[in-house]
């Protein structure tokens, strides 16, 4: 398995964004996006705050066997401790995150807002996640103008912000071969950039196509890029 990460402020005085990929050993390992929530105060801070806990969450708990329960536990743990920090800085501030835990041959892959998990194979999209964004209902409910997807796009029905998590979250289970690619991604990522134009470039060139954006890019951007 081979890991590639990139972020970057793009046309943004800070970088809300915040990634990270841990090897527990070589079967398990764990790779989180997270984008802190720019209508609040200290995004930058939320999203480091949501991704930690959840990396010291299932730190602690590796050998468990019903790695789904944990991961909804850990995602729990995380929004607790964004009550905490709400309450320390006496402001709002909330994040959106996806990840995915890989555990041999599958990788358990999460999600709250509209970070983006996707698979491909054999150059094919199987599997993207599903945003939880007010479009995206919106959408599933009929057809939205533009000046609608202009007005709203940004706004999501589900994040970490200290809120009560009134549904359980979805873990879903991919089944991973070799040569596969697992990619996740803030939107300011997948709404610039078409993701399967990249992944099958080298490492290097990537970079070049993604350092170009760097002042550019209207929103941060990040992306974390895994071939197995």
């Amino acid at each position: 398995m081979i890991v590639y990460s990139f972020s970057e402020k793009g046309n943004r005085e800070t970088n809300e964004d915040y990634i990270i990929s841990v090897q527990f050993d070589n079967n398990d390992s764990l790779h989180i996006v997270a984008d802190g929530m720019g209508g609040y105060l200290y995004g930058e801070v939320a999203s480091r705050v949501a991704t930690d806990a959840i990396v010291q969450y299932l730190i602690e708990r590796q050998s468990d066997v019903d790695i789904t329960s944990t991961i909804q536990h850990a995602i729990t743990f995380a929004n607790e401790q964004i009550i905490l920090k709400h309450k320390a800085l006496r402001a709002k501030l909330g994040t959106t995150i996806a990840g995915v835990y890989i555990r041999e041959s599958v990788a358990f892959a999460f999600w709250i807002g509209d970070v983006q998990i996707q698979h491909f194979r054999d150059n094919k999209l199987l599997f993207v996640s599903e945003s939880h964004s007010l479009i995206k209902e919106m959408k599933n409910n009929g057809v939205v103008s533009s000046k609608y997807i202009e007005r709203y796009k940004n706004i999501v029905t589900k994040s970490l912000s200290g809120y009560s998590l009134e549904e359980s979250i979805t873990v879903k289970q991919l089944n991973l071969f070799p040569k596969d690619f697992l990619c996740i991604c803030s939107d300011g990522f997948y709404n610039t950039i078409e993701t399967s134009n990249l992944i099958y470039k080298p490492d290097e060139q990537i970079d070049k196509v993604l350092n170009t954006l760097e002042n550019s890019n209207e929103d941060n951007y990040s992306i974390i890029k895994i071939s197995i």
